[in-house]
């Protein structure tokens, strides 16, 4: 399986429209319901944007997803990553991701990394402690914020 980190292109931004629509996707990623109109506006900010990352994901030239690092700082960084391709599911993709995403972090000199996940996405939660994510918090609507020092 060949893995790679490609440029979010507009390939990426319709079907992540597809995939974002998907209810169990829009849930375990807490997105919130969005128009294509605010989509396009969004991806057309991302050139001038110095606080966002994007990525899409690919395997075997097969476009299955997106990830990146958003709210950027000099000390921190938010990770965010989903596989919109069900059929990739379990595969240790995930896994691969979130290891390139926290050593460019650490390329970058930040401090730690941290991310917000739902309480119910188990699977997700195991991932991130195997990593060294820690539970800071709970909000009253279930998810939780994890943060790694780097």
């Amino acid at each position: 399986m060949n893995l790679e980190l490609v440029n979010y292109s507009k390939i990426f931004l319709e079907l992540s429209w597809n995939w974002l629509s998907d209810p169990e996707i829009r849930v375990l990623t807490n997105t919130p319901i969005f128009t294509k109109n605010e989509q396009r506006i969004w991806f057309d900010s991302l050139n001038n944007r110095k606080d966002y990352i994007i990525w899409g994901i690919q395997v075997d030239n097969t476009p299955i997803g997106a990830c990146g690092l958003k709210k950027i700082t000099d000390k921190d960084c938010e990770f965010w990553c989903y596989i919109g391709e069900k059929k990739f599911w379990g595969k240790g993709i995930g896994t691969k991701v979130l290891e390139i995403l926290i050593n460019l972090a650490k390329n970058k000199n930040l401090s730690s990394i941290w991310l917000v996940v739902l309480k119910n996405n188990i699977r997700a939660i195991h991932l991130y402690e195997k990593f060294g994510f820690k539970k800071e918090n709970e909000s009253m609507d279930g998810l939780i914020k994890m943060k790694l020092n780097l």
